[in-house]
């Protein structure tokens, strides 16, 4: 509750500056208010056509976060335990690290063509490399004093490893899948406006592209709306299915 008038406030805020900004340039053309924007989007969602680039946007991203963050936690997890196989693969880390997703929608369309799997394959290398570089810095925040008493109490290497470093970098590998789903977001828009004929990004690419400033502020706002919902329910799944590590205090 003691967020809720600091939230309130931002938006009410925002509805001002909003109202203001819609109310100087005097023209929907170029920047609709607050109101003729909600009717657009209650036009959209009574069509069905809204719910429906919403479902394709989401099935999208669910997939990507399905496959892309049990690979980056694996690989980052051994990356962060084996010295000599980081040492070997770090270069290559740190080089697609400073290579956004985007920069890379000509190979993928050369790749693959224009097909969901060029979609999905941005997404896969998005949410999982952002995990596997959270995952390694997890295993390698490990106390040492932890391993060395695992050690002295005859635990084998897979043991410590399941039992031990695991369970250590758990909260890491939560807040990296949480920067993962916001990330993702912007991809999944990136890819859609780029042959594709369904997705929130299909719908502000074909808005542009007609000059309709009405549904191209329901797509951005649905954006913002739908990166919002996911954070909170990944935030409030986290608290109810992993709460031995209190993610409602590490990642908050």
């Amino acid at each position: 509750m003691k967020n809720v008038m600091p939230v309130t406030g931002g938006i009410l805020a925002m509805l001002l500056l909003w109202s203001l900004g819609a109310w100087w340039l005097a023209t929907p053309l170029l920047l609709p208010g607050p109101l003729e924007t909600v009717q657009r989007a209650l036009a959209l969602t009574l069509s069905g056509e809204l719910p429906q680039h919403i479902l394709s946007s989401l099935v999208r991203l669910l997939v990507a976060l399905l496959v892309g963050v049990p690979a980056g936690a694996v690989l980052g997890c051994a990356l962060g335990r084996w010295a000599a196989l980081d040492a070997m693969v770090n270069p290559f880390v740190r080089m697609f690290n400073s290579i956004p997703a985007i920069a890379l929608v000509p190979f993928s369309l050369l790749l693959f063509g224009v097909s969901e799997i060029s979609r999905y394959a941005l997404l896969f290398y998005t949410v999982s490399l952002t995990v596997l570089l959270s995952a390694r810095q997890g295993v390698r925040s490990v106390p040492g004093l932890r391993l060395r008493a695992a050690q002295m109490l005859g635990l084998s290497q897979r043991a410590i490893f399941f039992r031990v470093i695991l369970p250590s970098c758990v909260p890491q590998i939560l807040a990296g899948t949480r920067t993962a789903v916001g990330l993702g977001v912007m991809v999944v828009v990136a890819a859609e406006m780029l042959g594709a004929d369904s997705g929130v990004g299909y719908l502000i690419m074909q808005a542009r592209s007609q000059f309709d400033v009405g549904n191209l502020m329901t797509g951005i706002l649905t954006l913002g709306g739908l990166s919002i919902m996911l954070d909170r329910v990944f935030v409030l799944g986290s608290e109810k299915l992993l709460p031995r590590w209190s993610p409602k205090y590490r990642i908050r």
